[in-house]
């Protein structure tokens, strides 16, 4: 499945594995693509991801979600 959302506060390459290594923690994840320029995360998994859980992963890192599925 694949997941799309932004994040308004990434702006560079730290801010992209911060993210990426986050979310790769969730079992059913398979990939994670960060489009810096557009703030854009799109993440390609088994099952449905929850997205309680990525919000609350990112937010211990200072990143907000914007969900836009």
């Amino acid at each position: 499945m694949e997941t799309k959302f932004t994040v308004p506060e990434i702006s560079c390459g730290h801010c992209k594995e911060t993210i990426e290594s986050a979310i790769n923690t969730i079992e059913s994840v398979q990939d994670v693509s960060v489009n810096i320029d557009k703030k854009l995360v799109e993440v390609n998994s088994t099952d449905a991801i929850d997205m309680g859980v990525v919000t609350s992963l990112l937010d211990e890192q200072g990143y907000t979600v914007v969900e836009s599925n």
